[in-house]
Order: structure tokens, then sequence, then C-alpha cells
């Protein structure tokens, strides 16, 4: 097992990304702590976790709220007594142009999908640097690495993520502590599928401009995260791996060759 002795917590685990690499972390021997706003979502996954033989607790918490933030690592280590694996990946999605958005909306964005990242990992430091050793993962996007059209703030924040992530990595490496990023691209987590339903047409022309032909499961994203915190990635550091199906592989510009993905 992988991650025998470790122990990890996930902020956003109640669904998607983060309940795909709770239990994938917990299959590879680590005892997992499930954090989610959704208490019941938690719950439920800690329980999933548990009863294939796994370890795992639940614990309700708002990143948003530094002091809830400082509870939930503060609750990873009193309960098993260190923590080896930080995965930030809690995420609050507003859309709008630019010239459009809310102030207040905004905030909020930037509050959860990056300013928590980055206290959380601060909180989780003070922990990793006394161990000597340990791994931060955080999730960013590709639409850390471009831009999307109505997504503004989603991608200032995906892209503050991967920077914090690089600048993370290169002033505690030798502190024996990791960070790196997962990047996805279009995966069928909970508000996907809900778009998916709503907005067909967008949902086919999204599949159309991935190479692979398919949005991801967030199993995939999962198994990157998984690598990323374990010993076999003991030389990974300060990197961002995409998975994205080859959607940012392309440049975009139709075929000037009369092929495309299906030729």
């Amino acid at each position: 097992m992988r991650l025998k002795d470790k122990v990890a917590l996930i902020s956003g685990s109640g669904s998607g990304i983060g309940e795909a690499t709770a239990k994938r972390l917990a299959e590879e021997g680590a005892a997992v702590v499930v954090v989610d706003l959704n208490e019941e979502g938690a719950k439920r996954v800690a329980g999933e976790i548990r009863g294939r033989g796994f370890v795992a607790e639940a614990v309700r918490a708002n990143v948003g709220n530094p002091a809830e933030v400082e509870a939930m690592i503060r609750f990873a280590v009193d309960k098993f007594g260190r923590l080896d694996i930080l995965h930030n990946n809690a995420i609050r999605l507003y859309t709008g142009r630019v010239g459009e958005m809310s102030l207040d909306n905004w905030r909020k964005a930037v509050e959860i999908g990056l300013t928590s990242y980055w206290y959380a990992t601060r909180c989780a430091l003070e922990v990793m640097v006394r161990q000597r050793k340990g791994a931060i993962i955080n999730t960013g996007s590709v639409s850390g690495l471009a831009g999307d059209y109505g997504l503004g703030a989603y991608n200032a924040i995906k892209a503050g993520v991967i920077n914090l992530t690089r600048t993370t990595a290169i002033e505690y490496a030798r502190k024996g502590i990791r960070c790196n990023a997962v990047c996805p691209g279009a995966i069928l987590t909970p508000p996907i599928l809900k778009s998916r339903q709503a907005l067909p047409d967008l949902a086919r022309n999204t599949e159309a401009a991935i190479p692979m032909g398919r949005y991801g499961e967030p199993v995939e994203i999962a198994n990157v995260v998984l690598f990323l915190a374990s010993d076999e990635a003991s030389y990974v550091n300060g990197t961002c791996i995409v998975a994205d199906g080859g959607l940012t592989a392309h440049t975009g510009i139709p075929s000037v060759a009369g092929s495309g993905p299906d030729w």
C-alpha cells in the first residue's frame, strides 16, 4: 500500500474529485480526514470508506473561515498524531463576464478558491516542518493556464493556485515538503453533470473539443493526486500535472490538412 501509515486531509471531499481522492488515498492505506461544508456529504463519504474496512473521519468546515481551517488541521493531528498529505480542493464557482461580476462574488470566489488554499497550507506547514516531511497537492485547473469566457474569477484564482504551488514548493523543499498541483480539464463532477443536463449542446461541443472525445472521471484526477502524494513522486516538486484528455495540447486552430480527431 503506497500510503501506509500516512494521514491525509482533503478539503471539498464530500463529492466529486475530492470524494474520489479520499477513497483512493484510503484504499492505499492512508487515514483520511474528509472535509466539506456539506456535513452530510462528508459523513457519507467517510462512512463509505469505513464500510470498506479503511480509516476515515468526517469534519464539517467552511474553509473560508480561518478558525475552521485551523480546527480541521488540528483535528487531523489530534486524531491521528500527524499530517502527511494536504489536498486543497474546495471551490466556489461564480460565472459572469469580468465587467459584470459583483464585487461580493469576486471576493467570495477568491476567499474559497485561493485564500483558503494558502491558509490551509500555512497551517499544515506548521505540522509538516516539524515532521520534516509532507506533501501538499492543490487542485488547479486548465482554466488557470488559459482563459475562459464567463469564468474570469475562476481563471484568476486557479492561476493564483498554480503560482502559490510553485512558491510553496521552492520555499519548503529543503524542509522535506513537496507541493504540486493537478490541473483537471472537464471532469464529471456534480456541477458538470447538472450542466450537461441543462445545456446539452454545450456538453456536445465540449466533448468535441477534447481530443479524447469525452469528459474525465473524478477517479482519473484522484489517481494523479495519489501519485503526487506518494513517495513515488519523491522528486516531483513545484509542478502542475495537466489531466485534460489532450484539451490544452491543441492550439484551437482548425485542421489545415483535412484531418481531425476522427481521421
